[in-house]
C-alpha cells in the first residue's frame, strides 16, 4: 500500500516510548502519554482517541513518533469497557461515569506530571473515537482548539431541532455558542468507507438526516457545519476503507499533523 500523504524519515527521532499511567485516587482514569524531550513548558496536548477496539496504545505510538518532531505531546485516554459504556456519547444516557470529566482529571494529571497545557487541547478520533472527540468539542468548546474526526460512524448535527445527540436539542451541557465558533472541525474518511457492518449505528432518524455509510455520513455533517457557520475541511483518503492501520499506511499521521498546523501557532 503506497502512502498517498508524505511520511517523514523519523530514523532519527529519539520518540520516548509511551507510558501508562493511572490518574491516582481514580482507577479507571487511565492513558497513555508520549512526552518528546523537546515539549516546550505548557505545550497544547493532542489527544488521540481510540475506537471501540480500545487501541489507545497504538493511537500513541502511531502518532507520538511524528510529533515528537514537533514537540507535541501526545495524550491517549483509555475508556475500558467495564467502566465507561457508551463512551462515544460523551455522557452515557445509561449512567457510565462522565468521560468528558475522565479526560480532563486526565489533562490535568498529565499537567502535573510533565507540565503540559491541561486548560486546551487538540483532538484526533478514529471512528467511536470520531464520535467523542466532536461531541466532546461541542459540549466544551472552551477546551478544544481543533477537533478531527476521522471515520465516525455518526454524527451530532450542528442542529437545535434534533434531539441529543442526534443534534444539539437538551445537550448534557449548556452549550457556549460563542467559544464553540472558535473551533476549527476537520473531517476525515476513506473512499470506500461505504459498508454497513455491525459497528455501524442504524436507525431510521440516522439514516435519514445523515446517510447510509461512513462515507455519505461525513460528506453531510461537513455541508451542515459549514452551512451552520463552522471551519474546515473534509478529506476523502482514496481506496480506504475502514481500518486504522490501513489509514496509518496511507499517510494518516502526516496529514493529521498537517491539518493542525494550521492552528499550532495560536496563542492561548
Amino acid at each position: 500500500m503506497t502512502a498517498l500523504f508524505p511520511i517523514p524519515q523519523t530514523a532519527a527521532i529519539t520518540m520516548p516510548p509511551p507510558q501508562f499511567f493511572t490518574v491516582p485516587a481514580t482507577p479507571a482514569r487511565r492513558y497513555y502519554a508520549v512526552i518528546p524531550e523537546n515539549c516546550a513548558m505548557d505545550a497544547v496536548p493532542l489527544v488521540v482517541v481510540h475506537g471501540i477496539s480500545r487501541n489507545a496504545a497504538e493511537l500513541a505510538l502511531r502518532f507520538g513518533e511524528l510529533a515528537a518532531l514537533h514537540g507535541i505531546p501526545v495524550i491517549a485516554p483509555l475508556f475500558e469497557r467495564g467502566s465507561f459504556g457508551r463512551y462515544q456519547h460523551v455522557r452515557d444516557p445509561e449512567g457510565a461515569p462522565h468521560c468528558d470529566d475522565a479526560l480532563f482529571d486526565i489533562l490535568a494529571d498529565a499537567a502535573v506530571r510533565f507540565g503540559v497545557n491541561a486548560r486546551h487541547c487538540d483532538l484526533f478520533g478514529f471512528s467511536g473515537g470520531a464520535q467523542f472527540a466532536h461531541r466532546l468539542a461541542m459540549l466544551h468548546p472552551h477546551r478544544v482548539r481543533h477537533c478531527i474526526a476521522a471515520a465516525a460512524g455518526w454524527y451530532t448535527m450542528p442542529d437545535a431541532s434534533l434531539p441529543w445527540p442526534l443534534g444539539l436539542q437538551d445537550a448534557p451541557v449548556a452549550i457556549d455558542q460563542a467559544a464553540l465558533a472558535n473551533v476549527r472541525f476537520d473531517v476525515l474518511v476513506g473512499s470506500l468507507d461505504r459498508q454497513q457492518d455491525k459497528a455501524l449505528r442504524r436507525s431510521e432518524a440516522i439514516d435519514a438526516v445523515q446517510g447510509l455509510h461512513r462515507l455519505q455520513r461525513a460528506r453531510r455533517w461537513h455541508r451542515a457545519m459549514r452551512k451552520a457557520g463552522f471551519s474546515g475541511g473534509l478529506t476523502i483518503i482514496p481506496s480506504l476503507s475502514h481500518a486504522f492501520s490501513d489509514a496509518v499506511q496511507l499517510g494518516l499521521v502526516p496529514l493529521v499533523l498537517d491539518l493542525l498546523g494550521t492552528r499550532r501557532a495560536t496563542v492561548l
